[in-house]
């Protein structure tokens, strides 16, 4: 197959969204299906990226136009790209599935739009090898969430909307200007053309540059200290869509951030950046903990353990080092996996019970026991128990983290990972020592999904080698720039 077709990762959704009113017009019933059926497509795509990248060993690089970067725009999909694509597409047809279980507010064809263009967004800003496309495709990313966010039409969720907006009208500014301080130091928004030229630039406008375009993308990633959207936002969001921030979105942030920090390695001052993300990175860790012990509202609860588990893998991105990354990408992988399980499970509890307090949780056990099986093995991954598969990518961060210098960030990680414990094992209790009620009948659908989750994280715990070496690739794709720069075509490099 011709790789140019890889660029349907982007056209599917794109052109979807926009066949979406032709659907309605058509049968407002077939709406949701139409939903389901472009995710499995996708999906697909997706499936047959993952291989030929994996099997080749080669990335797949996509020129609009058939123009070679710098002068045109690339689509580069590396080891990195190709897995999250994947995941993302995964992910989106669980959720895509399971909104057809949960969202009963009209207008649906404007969901399923802004849905399909949410899951564009995120898979464009991992797949672009263009800087300012990058931009492009977090405002797409970004607009949509806070109008998914603002979907319920309460008055908490406009807030949550609007703290989101303001939060990440912010973020974006800072990014714009970032990237307006690299174009004008190097002349280039091509990714591979600025790793080339990076050791050229001004120390300080480097520096500058870097620090806001890190800062722009902190609202994405949901880093301290412009994160205080995220909690209110998950909660005020449909059950569906918070499964998609956790899953894939911040991890767009992430892979942007990590990505355009090792292209500007070569620069002098660039081990201040790191140790600035560092830090904002354990500040994350420690005060989403301490936020999440507070919490009666499960669902809220689980976006704060969420975001310390995020500042943990920019913890490990920030590292500077091969083994910091290669944790850091392992770390992506299980938290989507995780986070997806534990925001179905209480997203279905709050469909079925109508409610997400932690008094709704009480004799869970008995009325819903499969759903209360996959919640629990996920808090129990989310803790870092031994043979769940958080367990070893939590293991790999701390051993990089000792290795790179940073002993006090690992020992204040440790130290919130044990509050961490506290507010899942109460969480546990509550669903399996404690209240009464009748059983309930549950999806056979969604429990299969759960179920796959589930097996997921037990077979990563048990035999996590597999994996291990998907996320060395996936690393190695982000930390070797030398490669990077060596795989994209640029005009007068390899000719």
């Amino acid at each position: 197959m011709n790789e140019q077709y890889a660029a349907l990762i982007i056209a599917i959704p794109l052109i979807s969204a926009f066949f979406v009113p032709v659907i309605k017009a058509i049968s407002k019933k077939a709406v949701m299906p139409f939903l389901l059926l472009v995710t499995i497509l996708q999906m697909g795509i997706a499936g047959w990226v993952f291989s030929e990248v994996y099997t080749s060993g080669k990335p797949i690089i996509v020129m609009a136009g058939g123009w070679r970067p710098p002068v045109g725009i690339n689509l580069y999909i590396g080891h990195f790209a190709a897995l999250f694509v994947l995941i993302i597409a995964v992910i989106s047809f669980f959720t895509a599935y399971f909104s057809m279980k949960a969202v009963k507010v009209e207008p649906l064809d404007k969901y399923a739009m802004l849905f399909l263009l949410l899951m564009l967004g995120a898979t464009g800003m991992i797949a672009t090898g263009d800087i300012f496309n990058l931009f492009v495709f977090m405002e797409i990313t970004a607009i949509t969430a806070y109008a998914l966010t603002a979907y319920n039409k309460t008055g908490e969720a406009a807030e949550a909307s609007m703290k989101y907006m303001i939060l990440g009208g912010v973020g974006s500014s800072f990014f714009l200007i970032g990237i307006a301080l690299i174009y004008g130091a190097t002349g280039t928004l091509n990714m591979a053309q600025l790793a080339q030229l990076a050791g050229s630039i001004n120390p300080t406008v480097a520096q500058v540059g870097l620090a806001l375009l890190i800062f722009g993308l902190a609202v994405e990633a949901e880093l301290f200290p412009l994160n205080a959207w995220a909690p209110d936002a998950y909660q005020a969001a449909p059950h569906p869509i918070t499964v998609m921030f956790s899953a894939f979105v911040v991890k767009a942030g992430l892979y942007a951030a990590a990505r355009l920090l090792y292209l500007m390695q070569a620069v002098s001052t660039w081990g201040s950046v790191l140790k600035l993300l560092v830090i904002m990175a354990v500040l994350t860790v420690v005060v989403a903990e301490f936020s999440a012990l507070r919490q009666r509202d499960v669902k809220r609860m689980i976006a704060y353990s969420s975001i310390s588990q995020v500042g943990m893998i920019a913890f490990a991105l920030a590292l500077g080092s091969q083994a910091g990354v290669d944790a850091g990408v392992f770390h992506m992988v299980n938290h989507a996996i995780v986070k997806a399980l534990l925001f179905l499970g209480v997203g279905y509890v709050g469909v079925k019970l109508g409610g997400t307090k932690l008094e709704d949780f009480e004799g869970l056990g008995r009325r819903m026991p499969l759903t209360a099986f996959a919640i629990t093995v996920g808090s129990l991954s989310a803790v870092g128990i031994p043979l769940f598969n958080i367990f070893w990518s939590k293991v790999r961060i701390m051993l990089a983290g000792v290795s790179a210098g940073y002993t006090w960030g690992v020992a204040l990680i440790l130290g919130a990972s044990v509050v961490e414990a506290v507010y899942y094992l109460r969480l546990i209790h509550r669903i399996w020592f404690a209240g009464e009620g009748e059983r309930l009948s549950e999806s056979f659908a969604l429990g299969a999904i759960m179920l796959l989750l589930v097996a997921l994280i037990l077979v990563i715990g048990f035999y996590p080698n597999y994996a291990w070496s998907l996320a060395q690739k996936a690393g190695a794709d982000i930390f070797d720039v030398t490669k990077y720069i060596g795989n994209v075509p640029l005009m007068g490099v390899g000719a």
